[in-house]
């Protein structure tokens, strides 16, 4: 069994800390995540890192689906997450269960770069899409902005967008459970 990251910056910036993933010693982790990614790009990543049916795969994306300059609409959002949903289904059916969907963990609006930027409440409208899609298939939720909510502005660093070595300290080991 490997576990596959796939998604954006959220993920792609688990680097050292991949074995925090690992239920056990020896167990493989992939980030095949690419900060900037999107929806779209979600399937892409999946074919690059050649899934297999044994695979548990942990997906975050939502935050630059949100961006304006990027302006996915909820209808495209959807349909690019449900293929890779599909996709995983069509390796096997026991797949799903080792699915985890990990929300986008909203923004510091205070840090970003004014009215033309994202908003929290944009940003909480493509987690709920991707959390009721990865319910209904069977996977697992990891609500990060929740799990975040303690910390605050402390969740951020500067650009208000990426998170801190705090945040990661709370999002790994509720990702390592989920996946359990």
């Amino acid at each position: 069994m490997r576990i596959v990251l796939l998604g954006d910056s959220h993920l792609d910036r688990v680097r050292r800390d991949l074995h925090r993933l690992a239920p056990e010693p020896g167990v493989e982790v992939v980030n095949a995540a690419v900060g900037g990614s999107f929806a779209f790009e979600l399937r892409g990543q999946a074919d690059g890192v050649h899934l297999r049916p044994e695979d548990a795969v942990v997906v975050s994306v939502g935050t630059n689906d949100a961006a304006p300059w990027k302006a996915v609409p909820p209808y495209d959002f959807e349909t690019n997450l449900r293929e890779l949903l599909d996709h995983l289904a069509d390796l096997g059916t026991t797949r799903l269960g080792r699915l985890v969907y990990v929300t986008p963990p909203g923004v510091d609006e205070a840090r970003l770069g004014g009215p033309g930027d994202r908003t929290s409440a944009v940003v909480a409208s493509y987690a709920a899409i991707g959390a009721r899609l990865t319910t209904e298939a069977g996977g697992r939720v990891v609500d990060a902005l929740a799990l975040l909510a303690p910390l605050g502005a402390a969740a951020y660093l500067d650009d208000g967008v990426h998170l801190t070595g705090a945040a990661y300290d709370l999002l790994l080991p509720a990702v390592a459970d989920a996946l359990r």
